[in-house]
């Protein structure tokens, strides 16, 4: 993580020196730089958190990551006004103050211990990672958690986990399965979609044209702070439930939005009533509320959860692929379906939400407060919506439990 902060420092440098030295060759450098900062980035710091968490609030601390890159887009939107640095002389500036978290993570990320799972499991030095988990929990006796390390150390084989496994194994298949198809539907979700019809909703509101700008990062703040509320939620409810109902309401949100943006349209140059506008505004907020508390978070909570020390790392690369592909795509053909069905591009996004509700109700389990080894034996035992009991001793040494998903 130290060496890819590096990365996203020189993005900074080469970004704010792009008008300076009259080099658009530098914006493009510091765009590439910051694709391989982020794509790398996000998988890591998902794996360090979900590593170094005691299983009782691994979901809150996974959601702080969330919380934290929501933050940085609400931050991204301020700077970026035109009464700060949103102006054809100052935009340089937005991007050479990244080099300032960049500095302060360089200084500050030595402090913090090498996840401990890591150090047991990986490279099973056994001494190092007690020491680190008692460095992180701040308490002297950490013997259970080094016993549930040393029994997964047992039993991980040594050579490195491939991608390829992760496809041929039945053990792993459903959940890599889920793991991916849980970034496609977070990409997916039509969440790009409503903030590019943003300026239309506000403008249908009759909303001031200087005004907007406001309105947008007034979204960035209900994105924040919805994702700060769901952090002891993650815990008291459990992934399923924060999945499962605000994926609903995502779907039902974007129909109704869709019935509205359509009625807006179809009075052409004259303005629809501002009431209908100030609807939409509503709904489209309960849409990003219903994101930032489920599809938001949770995908990349779950990547880490599902999988233990040996397969995780191919785990999260492959999902990480299916995420930044599918985004790709959306970008990319997202300004072609616009000009192409409207409004009506929403109903593919009702579509995929519509399944992802279905999928996640049969295919994901709850993983809030279960060891690695428990979940395995959900996803083993097919019917996740069931309640499962806690494993017993014998069960966990694998005695009588033959992992083997193809149940599923």
């Amino acid at each position: 993580m130290l060496l890819i902060t590096v990365i996203m420092f020189l993005a900074a440098i080469t970004g704010g020196i792009t008008k300076a030295v009259k080099a658009p060759e530098c914006l493009m450098i510091s765009r590439m730089l910051v694709g391989l900062h982020s794509g790398v980035n996000i998988g890591l710091a998902s794996l360090y958190l979900a590593e170094i968490s005691p299983k009782e609030i691994r979901g809150a601390v996974g959601t702080c990551h969330q919380l934290a890159i929501t933050i940085g887009i609400l931050l991204a939107q301020i700077l970026g006004l035109q009464e700060l640095m949103g102006t054809p002389d100052l935009w340089p500036m937005l991007f050479a103050f990244v080099a300032f978290p960049t500095l302060v993570t360089l200084v500050l990320m030595p402090f913090c211990p090498e996840s401990p799972r890591y150090l047991a499991v990986k490279m099973q030095k056994i001494a190092e990672a007690e020491a680190a988990l008692r460095k992180l929990r701040g308490v002297s006796d950490v013997s259970d958690e080094i016993e549930e390390m040393s029994l997964e150390a047992s039993k991980s084989v040594e050579k490195p986990f491939k991608v390829k496994e992760l496809l041929v194994s039945p053990v792993h298949r459903i959940p890599i399965l889920v793991a991916c198809l849980m970034m496609v539907f977070q990409q997916w979700s039509g969440i790009n979609a409503v903030f590019a019809y943003s300026q239309f909703i506000f403008t249908q509101a009759q909303l001031d044209q200087k005004a907007i700008p406001y309105a947008i990062v007034g979204t960035g703040v209900t994105n924040v702070f919805a994702t700060i509320i769901v952090i002891p939620l993650m815990e008291k409810l459990g992934r399923r439930p924060l999945l499962l109902s605000p994926t609903a309401i995502m779907a039902l949100a974007m129909l109704i939005l869709s019935i509205f943006l359509n009625i807006q349209e179809s009075y052409g140059d004259e303005k629809a009533p501002s009431w209908m506008g100030y609807v939409s505004i509503i709904i489209m907020l309960v849409y990003i509320i219903g994101f930032a508390v489920g599809l938001g978070p949770i995908p990349f909570n779950l990547v880490s959860e599902l999988f233990t020390q040996g397969p995780r790392a191919a785990a999260m690369s492959m999902s990480l692929v299916f995420n930044w592909v599918t985004n790709f795509i959306l970008l990319l053909t997202f300004p072609f379906l616009q000009i192409a069905m409207g409004p009506y591009t929403f109903i593919l996004f009702i579509a995929i939400l519509i399944f992802a509700v279905f999928f996640i109700f049969f295919f994901v389990p709850e993983t809030k407060g279960k060891t690695f080894e428990e979940i395995q034996h959900i996803l083993a035992a097919g019917k996740v919506w069931k309640k499962h009991p806690p494993l017993l001793a014998d069960e966990v040494l694998g005695e009588d439990v033959p992992m083997d998903t193809t149940k599923v």
